[in-house]
């Protein structure tokens, strides 16, 4: 896979584009089928690509290696935070983030502190989460990618709205609206090509849905079709994110005592979750199981309830 075990004595343009294209090939992996699914060949990858740096290049070369093998690293990090590896995980960022400061890649160091925060957003660590997009912010900024910034001001949104800060929440997800209608046109590097319309407006639909949990039940009403409309434009290829807009759906559903409708939102949700393999898809349905049981005793919550708890006890597509 990776052109056997020798080493070339000069690493030149070729042996870059190696790394570039499987990382690209297994970044496909991690988006569609979860971070189980590429991890392994990640670190394998990283084991024939890290003595690269050692060997003799040109400054140009060089540099490009060195972007290569930290997004290399970030994917790495992620995969492993999508398995519940955290100290994988924390490994992994470290080491990419020194190789895109080395290498002088703003929007790549950018990206690593939005990936860190989300670490810390899903284990429900708000004010950890918001100080890694905020540090990130000003180095978006700096790198010139409007993109990085749009997808940090996002996320703030996002980890504002789990705080209960109703007001800074929309404010932000406001600037990362704009953001982004800004960045139309820039050519997206491949750690960032993620965040397209339909993945902003998924994380509109996750601020309101924190808003309806944390201020106002009105919230749900505007997360509703906000969450709808990124699970209609979603691709194929995003069955992870789709199983987390799934399960945001239903929960507003949940919020507003609709639980027909939650029952068959979160019936999807597992459909589409069964054959990733991530723990997060697990861990993402936890609180819809939480607000399911609020409604005890109603036939839908309960059969809701019960089909949640057999899947994030099944082994199956499990990391």
């Amino acid at each position: 896979m990776f052109n056997g075990d020798a080493f070339p004595a000069r690493v030149d343009k070729t042996d870059v584009r190696h790394v570039e294209t499987l990382t690209s090939a297994l970044r496909a992996l991690d988006y569609e089928y979860g971070g189980g699914a590429c991890r392994d060949a990640c670190v394998a990858l990283l084991n024939w690509a890290n003595p690269l740096l050692d060997a003799g290049s040109s400054g140009r070369v060089l540099q490009r290696l060195q972007v290569a093998i930290a997004d290399l690293h970030n994917l790495a990090g992620w995969a492993s935070f999508d398995m519940g590896l955290l100290e994988s995980a924390h490994l992994h960022f470290g080491r990419a983030m020194d190789l895109a400061r080395a290498s002088g890649n703003s929007a790549l160091e950018a990206n690593i502190h939005y990936r860190m925060g989300r670490v810390h957003l899903h284990y429900e660590l708000a004010e950890d989460a918001l100080a890694s997009f905020q540090r990130g912010l000003p180095i978006a900024q700096a790198s010139g990618s409007t993109l990085a910034v749009s997808i940090l001001h996002a996320n703030e949104a996002w980890a504002f709205a789990k705080m209960g800060a109703e007001r800074q929440a929309l404010r932000q997800f406001a600037r990362a609206e704009e953001e982004f209608h800004r960045a139309a046109g820039e050519e997206a590097p491949p750690w960032a090509r993620f965040f397209d319309l339909a993945d902003l407006v998924s994380i509109g639909g996750m601020v309101h849905t924190e808003l309806a949990r944390t201020c106002d039940v009105k919230y749900a009403r505007s997360a509703i079709p906000l969450l709808t409309r990124a699970i209609s434009s979603g691709g194929e290829d995003a069955s992870r994110s789709q199983s987390f807009r799934l399960a945001a759906l239903a929960m507003n559903y949940l919020v507003q005592n609709e639980p027909e409708q939650a029952r068959d939102i979160g019936e999807q949700a597992i459909a589409v979750s069964g054959p990733i393999r991530s723990a997060r898809t697990r861990d993402r349905m936890r609180p819809l199981k939480q607000e399911a049981e609020r409604l005890r005793g109603n036939e839908a919550a309960d059969e809701l309830s019960s089909r949640l708890g057999a899947f994030m006890t099944s082994s199956q597509g499990a990391a």
